[in-house]
Protein backbone atom coordinates (compact mmCIF):
# COMPACT_ATOMS: atom_id res chain seq x y z
CA UNK A 1 0.00 0.00 0.00
CA UNK A 2 0.72 3.09 -1.20
CA UNK A 3 2.05 5.88 2.60
CA UNK A 4 2.27 9.68 2.40
CA UNK A 5 4.46 11.55 4.52
CA UNK A 6 4.33 14.37 6.57
CA UNK A 7 7.36 16.36 7.94
CA UNK A 8 7.57 16.04 12.26
CA UNK A 9 8.86 19.22 14.31
CA UNK A 10 12.55 17.22 14.04
CA UNK A 11 12.42 17.34 10.84
CA UNK A 12 11.26 21.30 10.39
CA UNK A 13 14.48 21.64 13.33
CA UNK A 14 16.65 19.81 11.20
CA UNK A 15 15.38 21.54 7.73
CA UNK A 16 15.29 25.27 9.68
CA UNK A 17 19.13 24.61 11.13
CA UNK A 18 20.48 23.37 7.28
CA UNK A 19 23.40 21.47 9.51
CA UNK A 20 25.80 19.54 7.47
CA UNK A 21 25.40 16.75 9.80
CA UNK A 22 22.10 16.17 7.83
CA UNK A 23 22.75 14.52 4.80
CA UNK A 24 22.19 17.19 1.92
CA UNK A 25 20.14 14.52 -0.05
CA UNK A 26 18.14 14.42 3.20
CA UNK A 27 17.43 18.11 3.45
CA UNK A 28 16.36 18.22 0.46
CA UNK A 29 13.36 15.71 0.79
CA UNK A 30 12.60 17.69 4.13
CA UNK A 31 12.31 20.79 2.71
CA UNK A 32 9.43 19.57 -0.05
CA UNK A 33 7.61 17.16 2.46
CA UNK A 34 4.72 19.00 3.78
CA UNK A 35 1.84 17.54 5.31
CA UNK A 36 0.96 14.15 3.26
CA UNK A 37 3.12 14.14 0.76
CA UNK A 38 3.16 11.45 -2.14
CA UNK A 39 6.76 9.92 -2.81
CA UNK A 40 5.88 10.51 -6.31
CA UNK A 41 5.21 13.72 -6.11
CA UNK A 42 8.96 14.27 -4.39
CA UNK A 43 10.05 12.25 -7.19
CA UNK A 44 9.16 14.20 -10.12
CA UNK A 45 10.45 17.96 -8.07
CA UNK A 46 13.67 16.56 -7.38
CA UNK A 47 14.48 14.46 -10.84
CA UNK A 48 14.66 11.07 -8.63
CA UNK A 49 13.03 7.67 -8.94
CA UNK A 50 10.41 7.27 -6.55
CA UNK A 51 12.62 4.22 -5.17
CA UNK A 52 15.29 6.46 -4.45
CA UNK A 53 12.67 8.66 -2.65
CA UNK A 54 10.90 6.14 -0.62
CA UNK A 55 14.65 5.30 0.64
CA UNK A 56 15.59 8.64 1.68
CA UNK A 57 11.99 8.96 3.46
CA UNK A 58 12.14 5.31 5.00
CA UNK A 59 15.62 6.75 6.73
CA UNK A 60 14.12 10.50 7.46
CA UNK A 61 10.96 8.50 9.29
CA UNK A 62 13.66 6.06 11.26
CA UNK A 63 15.30 9.19 12.66
CA UNK A 64 12.23 10.47 13.28
CA UNK A 65 12.25 13.31 10.82
CA UNK A 66 9.51 12.51 8.81
CA UNK A 67 5.73 9.82 9.54
CA UNK A 68 3.69 8.72 7.09
CA UNK A 69 0.73 7.35 6.99
CA UNK A 70 -1.44 4.87 4.62
CA UNK A 71 -2.38 6.27 1.37
CA UNK A 72 -6.26 4.97 1.70
CA UNK A 73 -8.96 6.81 1.96
CA UNK A 74 -9.92 8.82 5.30
CA UNK A 75 -13.78 7.77 5.82
CA UNK A 76 -14.29 11.80 6.22
CA UNK A 77 -13.21 12.09 2.55
CA UNK A 78 -16.14 13.28 0.37
CA UNK A 79 -17.30 10.02 -1.74
CA UNK A 80 -18.76 10.92 -5.48
CA UNK A 81 -18.43 7.40 -6.77
CA UNK A 82 -22.06 6.08 -5.83
CA UNK A 83 -25.02 7.32 -7.93
CA UNK A 84 -27.00 10.74 -6.84
CA UNK A 85 -30.69 10.44 -7.00
CA UNK A 86 -31.95 14.26 -7.67
CA UNK A 87 -35.68 13.62 -6.63
CA UNK A 88 -33.89 12.39 -3.11
CA UNK A 89 -32.14 15.54 -3.37
CA UNK A 90 -34.89 18.10 -4.74
CA UNK A 91 -37.15 16.48 -1.69
CA UNK A 92 -34.34 17.25 0.81
CA UNK A 93 -34.48 20.65 -0.02
CA UNK A 94 -37.98 21.09 -0.14
CA UNK A 95 -38.06 19.75 3.57
CA UNK A 96 -35.71 22.54 4.69
CA UNK A 97 -37.64 25.48 3.12
CA UNK A 98 -40.56 24.00 4.46
CA UNK A 99 -39.11 23.90 8.20
CA UNK A 100 -37.97 27.57 8.17
CA UNK A 101 -40.72 29.49 8.89
CA UNK A 102 -40.32 33.41 8.59
CA UNK A 103 -44.50 34.02 8.96
CA UNK A 104 -44.81 34.68 12.66
CA UNK A 105 -43.43 38.23 13.38
CA UNK A 106 -40.80 38.31 16.04
CA UNK A 107 -40.51 39.60 19.69
CA UNK A 108 -38.65 41.87 21.49
CA UNK A 109 -38.05 38.79 23.63
CA UNK A 110 -36.86 36.94 20.67
CA UNK A 111 -34.50 39.19 19.50
CA UNK A 112 -32.46 39.71 22.69
CA UNK A 113 -32.38 35.73 23.23
CA UNK A 114 -31.09 36.00 19.71
CA UNK A 115 -28.48 38.87 20.52
CA UNK A 116 -27.53 37.47 23.88
CA UNK A 117 -26.13 34.08 21.22
CA UNK A 118 -23.53 35.86 19.76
Amino acid sequence: MARLYSRTEAGTRAWDAQSARVPLDFRRVLGLTAKHTDPKDLGAKLGWSEAAVIEVLKDLEKGGMVKSVDAEASPSELDFTGNFNVADIQAAQQRVREGLDFTQPLSAEDLRAAREKR
